[in-house]
């Protein structure tokens, strides 16, 4: 009897992601993020997910780090159709490292953009509490292609 055997495959994604709150447009909250991180955060192409029929553009800006082999994004949480990631309410903004941050380092990265005036709030988002952020990790992918 011949068996079939099928082959999965579940990607992971190591990355530090944190939720930002504030109320500025996202070019000034990049312009000031560059300020304070030492960044150079460019806008690229639109992040853009589909929901049925309905296009939802979420604005995308991104880092190359020369020294550390990392990479930081910069993406909007906001759509007047809805957010990015429904769960995240209180989050207008995610910068997102695609990789696991040393704590002491997170500390300080959190201390920067918490000294920027307009910002509200910025926390870390524990990693898994997000339920979407592998789609929208593939997608950086592919739209970086």
């Amino acid at each position: 009897m011949a068996r079939k055997l099928r082959l999965t495959s579940e990607v992971s994604y190591d990355y530090t992601i944190f939720g930002v709150s504030c109320h500025l447009k996202d070019y000034r909250f990049a312009f000031f993020l560059n300020d304070k991180l030492g960044f150079s955060l460019k806008r690229k192409e639109d992040l853009v997910f589909t929901d049925g029929e309905e296009k939802k553009a979420y604005s995308f800006y991104i880092y190359l780090h020369p020294d550390e082999r990392r990479s930081y994004y910069l993406v909007s949480n906001y759509h007047e159709a809805g957010r990015l990631i429904p769960s995240e309410k209180g989050a207008d903004f995610f910068l997102i490292a695609d990789d696991l941050l040393p704590a002491q380092f997170k500390k300080s990265l959190m201390s920067k953009i918490q000294s920027i005036s307009q910002v509200l709030a910025a926390y870390e988002i524990p990693k898994g509490k997000a339920k979407n952020l592998e789609m929208i990790f593939g997608e950086i992918e592919m739209h970086l292609l």
